[in-house]
């Protein structure tokens, strides 16, 4: 009975070795289909450069990736890209890639995982208008310039914008912002415009408007026309002295480039006509403030705007050098206007 049992025994330990057997197979396999999953997935589809770009939104699931890059002919298998996806544990980033035929399903997941997508910067320069910044807008692919000029006027767009104008002019804050295409245009563009709106919730800027009696409209047009007429950063509260002493005595502004702005003459210089054609704009042909900003000042003619120097200027006119002589009655103007503007049109 004992030898039996003994007999017994041996023969149990077997069935522990084909288990390990089975073990050692099942990891080989495993280890061989993992290797020429890798392999496949480092074949290019095709040997096409040609860039193709697609546009991953925010929220798109894995599979609908997978689906898109099948389409466009860019991968194998929707599965093999998801299973590719995984060493990036199946984040991939929103955005816009440039992608081609002769990429590897590997090197297309790889650049979705760490985001190598396009990104586009719009520079907003101080002094340039929404007409300007439209064809940067547009050079820059981030939207189309009679789309972004629309926008620019949308009233539902403003709104919500919490812009209380007819326009976006004065409310691009210049600034270098960043673009990536997963993001729509108009909450780019409406991101770009809450900078603006936030500096003027500033209790401090608040309380020098009131102090003041301005709203943020109209110190955006002033602030605008400072920066258009000053070329030097210190003239920029003697520009504003001028402006608030002739509003304060009744005064028309008679400032040239809101003349450029109600034309739209941006290239070519002003005409008598222009002078004496009336636009919303037109600071020669009506006292007080132009219909709205004439373009996107910085914050420094914002701070000019709401803090003038205390002189008593009235006129001032251009040496020719980017900088102003400025003066208190018209004759002292008309003098320095003879001396530096001869040939010119009489510039305040």
């Amino acid at each position: 009975m004992l030898w039996h049992l003994r007999l017994y025994s041996k023969d149990t330990s077997m069935p522990r070795k084909d288990k390990n057997n089975r073990k050692i197979i099942t990891v080989a396999v495993f280890i061989f289909l993992i290797l020429q999953t890798l392999i496949f997935a480092s074949i290019p589809r095709d040997t096409s450069s040609f860039p193709i770009f697609i546009i991953v939104k925010n929220g798109t699931s894995l599979y609908n990736i997978a689906d898109m890059l099948k389409k466009e002919g860019l991968i194998y298998s929707s599965n093999l890209f998801v299973l590719s996806s995984l060493l990036y544990r199946g984040k991939l980033m929103a955005g816009e890639y440039e992608l081609r035929k002769n990429m590897s399903t590997l090197e297309i997941a790889r650049m979705m995982g760490r985001g190598i997508r396009n990104i586009y910067a719009l520079k907003i320069v101080e002094g340039h208008n929404i007409y300007t910044i439209a064809d940067t807008i547009a050079e820059n692919r981030i939207m189309e310039r009679d789309e972004f000029l629309r926008l620019t006027k949308d009233q539902q767009f403003l709104r919500n914008a919490g812009i209380m104008s007819d326009s976006l002019e004065g409310y691009l804050a210049p600034d270098t912002y960043y673009y990536s295409k997963e993001t729509k245009p108009d909450t780019f563009i409406e991101k770009i415009t809450q900078r603006r709106i936030k500096y003027f919730e500033r209790e401090d800027i608040k309380k020098k408007m009131a102090e003041l009696k301005l709203d943020v409209n109209k110190t955006l047009a002033l602030a605008s026309m400072i920066e258009k007429e000053a070329k030097v950063g210190t003239e920029k509260p003697l520009i504003s002295a001028v402006f608030h002493n002739r509003l304060l005595k009744g005064m028309p502004f008679d400032c040239d480039p809101t003349i450029i702005y109600g034309t739209r003459a941006f290239h070519r210089p002003i005409t008598k006509t222009d002078l004496i054609t009336y636009t919303p704009y037109n600071t020669y042909t009506f006292k007080g403030f132009p219909k709205g900003p004439i373009c996107n000042p910085d914050t420094g003619s914002i701070e000019a705007a709401l803090n003038p120097a205390p002189v008593d200027y009235l006129y001032f006119v251009s040496r020719n050098d980017g900088t102003h002589v400025f003066s208190r009655d018209m004759n002292e103007h008309n003098k320095y206007v003879t001396m530096y503007q001869r040939t010119k049109t009489t510039k305040k």
